[in-house]
């Protein structure tokens, strides 16, 4: 009784953050442009935000590993600094509160790699788990919210974003108070603050930026995709075609990922991600028509759901205990850095040289991405614990 209930509460913090996730990133041009901000203003909000996101992300998971600052007391105190955000939004005039929706970008981002590894941290205690389906229940649960929010903005108010996330904000924190706290275990050694994850991990050092060039195209791709099929001679509705497309092919893969993990290793399985982000992104930039482009979004559930749920099952086996909350941060951070370098990417190459350059680097960013990825894999015996 108490694995089952436990794993709920784990499938509810998922969805519950992709909820969060789609009001600010999903739904945050929308948002930001109602608010009176131009795109320059909005893209450079997102960006800075983000990228505050990714330095704190790894800060806050090395206290955890340091000083054993207990993750659900951590992401009480995160959801309770989004939750003042929100309400400040409807005091604060419009000119202020894109500041506020700033606020809620930061602290969104720094609960992934906390609620990431909510599973395993069960798992370690004794609680059988299953991460893959609590990821997918995340995608799943942004799929449903995304038609649902938007349906809602059809008659309501922009304002009725941030009302999402703070629902979703305040039921987190109580499923995190129905949590079980089982501390640390009696063997689990504090680590030096001072010693540097990267030295005790090259192998994982490589593999990081391996994710780095492939969440790029990730972002990459998902960012200007309508710059992508308006080059095919799509539309804005072949935008949200393509979008359903690709997060319904995901939910398979993402539930069933633990048999997956039966058939193939999460080594092999990274490679195999890799490899099929080439044949992705060659798909994309050779596309003549709509077509090609749906047909690339298939490859969705062999590229980004397998990469990910792989990605934190690899970390979770070559990264000991006492430095898990500041691995899993920094591979949730991969994601936000991938999507900086996206924006500034995709805009300066759309401006100076116009698609078919973008397309091309698309191409380049999954190659430097495999070839890390299988340099990084090749060190078959360096997956062990490094000091």
């Amino acid at each position: 009784m108490e694995n089952r209930k436990t794993n709920i509460c784990c499938y509810l913090l998922f969805g519950l953050l992709f909820i969060i996730m789609l009001t600010v990133y999903g739904y945050g041009v929308y948002f930001l442009k109602n608010l009176g901000l131009s795109y320059v203003d909005i893209g450079t909000t997102i960006a800075i935000s983000a990228l505050l996101a990714s330095i704190l992300q790894p800060i806050l998971g090395r206290i955890a590993d340091t000083y054993h600052y207990p993750w659900q007391r951590i992401l009480l105190i995160l959801n309770l600094i989004l939750i003042i955000s929100i309400l400040s939004m409807f005091i604060l005039p419009n000119n202020h509160s894109y500041l506020m929706f700033a606020l809620m970008i930061i602290a969104s981002g720094c609960m992934y790699p906390f609620i990431t590894y909510s599973p395993f941290y069960y798992e370690h205690h004794g609680i059988k788990t299953n991460f893959g389906v609590a990821r997918g229940f995340g995608s799943l649960t942004f799929t449903v919210f995304a038609l649902i929010i938007g349906f809602a903005l059809r008659d309501m108010n922009f304002m009725v974003i941030p009302l999402f996330s703070l629902a979703s904000s305040i039921m987190m924190m109580i499923i995190i108070c129905l949590l079980p706290d089982y501390g640390y275990k009696d063997n689990f050694e504090k680590r030096d603050f001072r010693k540097n994850i990267f030295s005790k991990y090259p192998v994982f050092t490589l593999f990081l930026v391996s994710l780095i060039f492939l969440m790029t195209f990730q972002n990459l791709f998902e960012c200007y995709m309508i710059n992508i099929i308006e080059n095919v001679g799509g539309n804005i509705s072949n935008v949200g075609i393509s979008n359903s497309l690709a997060a319904v092919l995901e939910l398979p893969v993402m539930f069933f990922f633990i048999k997956i993990l039966d058939k193939a290793d999460a080594k092999k399985l990274i490679i195999i991600a890799s490899l099929f982000y080439i044949v992705r992104s060659i798909m994309i930039c050779f596309a003549q028509d709509i077509v090609i482009i749906y047909l690339s979004q298939i490859l969705q559930m062999l590229t980004f759901a397998l990469i990910v749920p792989a990605s934190v099952h690899l970390t979770n086996d070559m990264i000991k205990d006492n430095d898990q909350y500041e691995a899993q941060a920094f591979l949730g951070a991969t994601v936000t850095v991938g999507l900086i370098f996206a924006n500034f990417i995709g805009g300066n190459v759309l401006q100076l040289y116009g698609i078919d350059v973008l397309l091309q680097v698309l191409v380049l960013l999954t190659v430097l991405g495999s070839v890390f990825a299988l340099i990084t894999l090749a060190f078959n015996d360096k997956f062990k614990h490094l000091e």
